[in-house]
């Protein structure tokens, strides 16, 4: 829903790609970064490090798990599925974890070879970039990526519209993920000051960037639109 000259219209198909791709870029740099800093990652892909940490598995293969079972998880949620964004997700959730893993290892190298202050300064705008482009793909409205999908199901479902109740909700799961995965492996990675920040401040990132970037794209309730 786009808001304009004191008119409420729908996105075209064309627009409503753009901010797909936009966001998709957006979201899958901010974490790649995030992780390539190795100060803490945004907490749901912290959870798929420390998976593949714990099982020798790469990270891709956990972040698809999380993004499938959260393409479940939102089906119950809404009134009537959307099949459309239902395999719209799926298809997001794929291209995400390809390019986050891709990102991340393209980028280990010259982030970590950076000194403490420098990758601090990457790792925080790593994760506001995440929550600036989850702020775009929610309104959008078109394809998220599941668990995206999930932080606005909740938002709207469970906490009365708000951002940092929903993400807070979501990101509590992510974070029982890693602490698993260290009290079974001794080991932990990825989580860390980052990730701190993610957990208290990704829903103003996200609500900031409902304000600030494209901010004549608005909000509407998921729970009533199915998907």
């Amino acid at each position: 829903m786009y808001f304009s000259d004191g008119q409420y219209f729908e996105l075209t198909l064309k627009q409503k790609i753009s901010y797909f791709f936009i966001s998709l870029l957006i979201i899958s740099i901010g974490n790649g970064i995030s992780i390539a800093a190795q100060l803490g990652a945004a907490p749901w892909s912290a959870s798929a490090v420390n998976l593949s940490l714990t099982t020798g598995q790469p990270i891709f293969l956990f972040l698809t798990i999380e993004a499938l079972l959260a393409v479940v998880i939102n089906a119950f949620l809404v009134d009537k599925v959307n099949w459309f964004k239902f395999f719209g997700n799926i298809i997001f959730g794929l291209l995400f974890s390809f390019l986050v893993s891709q990102t991340a290892k393209l980028m280990s190298g010259s982030v970590g070879s950076l000194p403490l202050i420098g990758k601090l300064v990457v790792d925080f705008i790593g994760i506001w970039m995440v929550g600036v482009g989850i702020s775009v793909i929610q309104r959008a409205n078109f394809v998220l990526h599941p668990l995206d999908s999930l932080t606005n199901l909740a938002r709207f479902k469970f906490f009365h519209g708000s951002a940092p109740l929903g993400q807070f909700s979501n990101f509590i799961v992510a974070i029982s993920i890693s602490l698993i995965c260290w009290l079974i492996s001794g080991k932990i990675d990825s989580v860390g000051i980052g990730t701190a920040y993610s957990f208290f401040f990704q829903g103003n990132n996200i609500a900031w960037g409902d304000r600030h970037l494209f901010k004549n794209l608005l909000h509407i309730d998921p729970t009533k639109i199915g998907g």
